[in-house]
C-alpha cells in the first residue's frame, strides 16, 4: 500500500489515493444528503463557498500554514451545523490537495478540519445583528492547535516513538502560532460576513425543527 515515507507521512500508490478519495467523497454527500429540505440555492451558494476557500488556500500556498479553511469551516460548522460542515471540510481538503498535493495526509487534513467544523457547532456565535466575534477570535486560535495537532499524526508509523513525535511537534510549533495567526486575521477580516452570507440557508437545527412541526401539523 505504501510506496515511501515523506515529510508529511507514507506515499501512497496511486490505487490507494483513489480509494482514499472516493471514500472522503463518498461520506460528504452521505453528511449533504441527511441534511432535510436542502434547495438548490443552498446546494449552489455551499458550493460556490467550498469552490472560494478552495481557491483560497491553494493562492495562499506559498505562506507557510496560513489558509482560510480553518475558520470558514468553524463558521460552516457553527451556522449550518456538524454534518454539512464536516462535509464541506472534506470537500475543500478534497479539492484543494488536488491542486496542491494528494496522498495519505489529505485523510487526516480532512479529519482535522471535520474536527474544527464539529467544534464551531457547539459555538453559539449570536446573529449577524449580534455577532459575538469574541468567540469566534478564541475559537479560531485554538482551532490552529488542534487542526494540525490531528494533521501531525499523518507521521506516525509503527516505527514512530512518542519523543519522536514530540520532537514532530517542538519543531512544527512556529507554524502553529502562524496558523493561529492567520486565522485571527481571516476571523477579523470576513467572518462577520461569511456569517452574515451563510444566514440565507437555514441551519441543520432549524430545518430538523421545521420537519417536526410540519409532521405534527400534518398529523
Amino acid at each position: 500500500m505504501f510506496q515511501a515515507f515523506g515529510v508529511h507521512g507514507p506515499e501512497l500508490t496511486p490505487f490507494a489515493d483513489m480509494v482514499i478519495d472516493v471514500l472522503l467523497v463518498a461520506l460528504a454527500f452521505a453528511l449533504l444528503v441527511t441534511a432535510p429540505r436542502t434547495s438548490r440555492h443552498d446546494v449552489y451558494l455551499l458550493a460556490t463557498f467550498v469552490a472560494a476557500v478552495t481557491a483560497l488556500r491553494v493562492l495562499l500556498q506559498p505562506l507557510p500554514n496560513v489558509q482560510p479553511v480553518t475558520v470558514a469551516a468553524l463558521l460552516v460548522g457553527a451556522q449550518l451545523g456538524a454534518r454539512r460542515g464536516v462535509a464541506f471540510a472534506v470537500l475543500v481538503t478534497l479539492l484543494s490537495n488536488l491542486l496542491i498535493g494528494d496522498g495519505w495526509w489529505t485523510l487526516f487534513q480532512a479529519i482535522g478540519w471535520g474536527a474544527v467544523a464539529v467544534i464551531g457547532s457547539q459555538l453559539n456565535l449570536g446573529t449577524a445583528d449580534k455577532f459575538r466575534s469574541g468567540q469566534l477570535y478564541v475559537a479560531a486560535v485554538c482551532s490552529a492547535f488542534v487542526f494540525d495537532f490531528i494533521a501531525s499524526l499523518s507521521i506516525v508509523t509503527s516505527g514512530t516513538t512518542l519523543s519522536d513525535f514530540a520532537v514532530y511537534l517542538a519543531h512544527g510549533l512556529p507554524f502553529d502560532v502562524l496558523h493561529a495567526l492567520g486565522n485571527l486575521t481571516f476571523a477579523v477580516w470576513f467572518g462577520h460576513f461569511v456569517f452574515r452570507a451563510l444566514e440565507s440557508i437555514d441551519s441543520l437545527e432549524e430545518l430538523e425543527q421545521s420537519v417536526v412541526e410540519d409532521y405534527v401539523v400534518e398529523g
